[in-house]
């Protein structure tokens, strides 16, 4: 099988396609500037497939494994379509591009030479364009990703200030969340990584089923089956940074019935985990009191 030396099936955020991007640019303006609006192109075009797979179809049953086989038709698909010839946005971009640009310093201006202007971009395809570059421009700027630490004290200093917010929305202390955090991942010597090592900070062990459309990470973990402990292999909601991990586990508690006599415990950890416990948050029959124990030690401190 022949892989292509083309980089424009290659995000420019790659770091080895931004070099090779860096170099045609030096070699060949023109075919840089087609090759990284054929990128957009196609993100566009993944971003409206994903948008309407996003909202599903009446009756039908998702998992997991179908939305990452589906995720990959997608791509195919896309791929096919901009390598085809695409929809004509890629080479309307690269126009407007070079225009700006002047790319071709000899060239006869269009005024002088009776050359037609080029079109305007559409509005829609302009404001696009604008969030694009707004997103990676704050992709670059973002902070290195934080450690989740092991040592329970850097455990603790580390998570409480991403945990009051979401603590707020719930109505409990941000210890309590915390407390739930250590137990989930062992004080953050069993946090769930990536096969490539990144850190998934899923601190609260929330399992993704069919309606998340996040990323994701299998891993091994224990589960009760009838009062006695079984390991197996389960998919896990993966998050770019800790807040995100605690905004997901607000929204998680706030928008489920099942948890709703978890809400507005404010520091009452027994209730909180209780409540937790009966919501059907976990398997093991000891959790209500396993969690009620390290989150009373954290209020304690």
């Amino acid at each position: 099988m022949q892989v292509s030396r083309d980089a424009s099936n290659q995000l420019a955020i790659d770091p080895n396609a931004t070099e090779r991007l860096s170099s045609l640019a030096r070699s060949n303006p023109k075919e840089a500037i087609r090759q990284v609006a054929s990128q957009f192109e196609a993100i566009l075009l993944n971003q409206m497939m994903a948008s309407m797979r996003s909202n599903g179809f009446d009756g039908e049953e998702d998992s997991s494994e179908l939305g990452t086989y589906r995720g990959m038709l997608d791509q195919q698909m896309v791929n096919a379509m901009v390598q085809g010839g695409g929809t004509g946005l890629a080479e309307m971009l690269a126009r407007q591009i070079e225009g700006v640009a002047r790319i071709d310093k000899t060239a006869t201006p269009a005024a002088s030479s009776g050359m037609l202007p080029l079109p305007a971009l559409p509005a829609a395809a302009a404001k696009a364009i604008r969030q694009y570059a707004e997103a990676a421009g704050t992709a670059t700027a973002a902070p290195a990703p934080v450690a989740i630490p092991s040592e329970r004290q850097a455990f603790v200093s580390t998570l409480l200030p991403h945990a009051g917010q979401a603590a707020e929305r719930l109505g409990v202390a941000p210890e309590l969340l915390v407390g739930h955090a250590a137990l989930e991942s062992g004080w953050g010597s069993r946090s769930i990584r990536h096969p490539d090592g990144r850190e998934s900070y899923n601190l609260f062990g929330i399992k993704a089923g069919g309606a998340w459309r996040g990323e994701s990470v299998a891993t091994l973990t224990t589960e009760y089956v009838d009062g006695k402990p079984r390991k197996q292999v389960e998919s896990f909601r993966s998050y770019p940074s800790l807040q995100a991990a605690f905004d997901d586990y607000a929204k998680l508690l706030e928008g489920s019935s099942r948890y709703q006599r978890a809400l507005n415990q404010g520091d009452n950890a027994q209730g909180f985990a209780v409540a937790l416990q009966q919501g059907g948050y976990a398997t093991d029959p000891a959790y209500a009191r396993k969690l009620a124990g390290v989150a009373q030690s954290l209020l304690a401190r």
